[in-house]
């Protein structure tokens, strides 16, 4: 089914590039997966909902903030267990918002070309663009919001350059929150998330693995958990996939009379004359040699 996108033109009016409403003023996508091409930034006002970005689901309740970028698809699906309706702030805005160098960019990845985000943006490398941070934070945003949209709906002198202060504040805010709340899961976090795609290498060693697709198990980068993969282990998630490949071989070489290239082709080896050269790099001897003198 092809997810709606919702452009620019629909919101933002010539020469600007932000808009900002709550969501009673435009219920028709509560609920339905939409992508957008600007980035987004949602505050939850009142009422409970579960957040669904791409296959991911997290619980969005009163003071959460959500940051989603270019091209992400998202829902936000209302609780009905509770009476109380389920409203947000949604504020769209494009990087040229801030700095019209970056006209034609629409992630939030660009901001990082501004002055006013590359410190802060550039230490989030390899992280996911869309991040959500929660917990009591109703008073940490609030007034903000409600100040952006104050302005946003009077629309005095200046109020764009207002509202560009505010918004900055929220985000450098956000981006604080989110990074502190990963330093407080700290070690055991990345170990955790580890340890899972090490068992699922083990698990999964006969199937075609790719480190994207390992990613998505624990939903990471690819390129973060990578790094962190290395960082806990002291090797690459390519690495540890052949040995574990390799250790499986072993162990058939030595019990059954299996063909080697039918090993080879159970353990994930999809090419026959790589996994000769492979193997030799483990254990210094060819498979048929490794049999003879390990069989049992």
């Amino acid at each position: 089914m092809d997810v709606p996108v919702m452009t620019t033109q629909q919101f933002f009016k010539p020469g600007e590039h932000f808009h900002m409403q709550v969501s009673t003023d435009f219920p028709d996508f509560v609920g339905v997966a939409h992508r957008h091409e600007y980035i987004e930034v949602v505050y939850v006002l009142s009422g409970a909902a579960t957040h669904v970005v791409e296959e991911r689901s997290s619980p969005a309740r009163q003071g959460d903030l959500f940051l989603i970028n270019v091209g992400t698809t998202h829902k936000f699906c209302p609780s009905r267990r509770t009476a109380e309706p389920f409203v947000v702030y949604d504020l769209m805005f494009a990087p040229e918002f801030f700095d019209l160098s970056l006209a034609g960019n629409r992630a939030i990845e660009a901001l990082s070309g501004s002055f006013m985000f590359r410190s802060l943006l550039g230490a989030r490398r390899g992280k996911d663009a869309s991040f959500g941070v929660s917990g009591d934070l109703y008073t940490t945003f609030s007034e903000l919001f409600h100040k952006m949209y104050y302005e946003y709906r009077s629309q005095y002198s200046g109020y764009m350059e207002i509202i560009r202060a505010y918004l900055l504040q929220v985000i450098i805010t956000a981006i604080r929150l989110s990074d502190a709340a990963e330093k407080k899961r700290g070690t055991p976090g990345k170990k955790q998330a580890v340890q899972r795609v090490a068992a699922s290498i083990e698990q999964r060693c006969g199937e075609e693995l790719s480190v994207q697709a390992l990613a998505d198990e624990v939903h990471l980068n690819p390129d973060y958990l990578g790094r962190i993969f290395r960082e806990v282990t002291g090797e690459t998630i390519t690495a540890r996939i052949q040995k574990v490949r390799i250790r499986r071989v072993c162990e058939l070489l030595s019990s059954t009379q299996r063909t080697v290239a039918d090993i080879a082709l159970a353990c994930g080896f999809g090419d026959v004359k790589f996994f000769y050269t492979v193997f030799k790099k483990h254990t210094g001897m060819l498979p048929g040699d490794y049999r003879r003198a390990h069989q049992k």
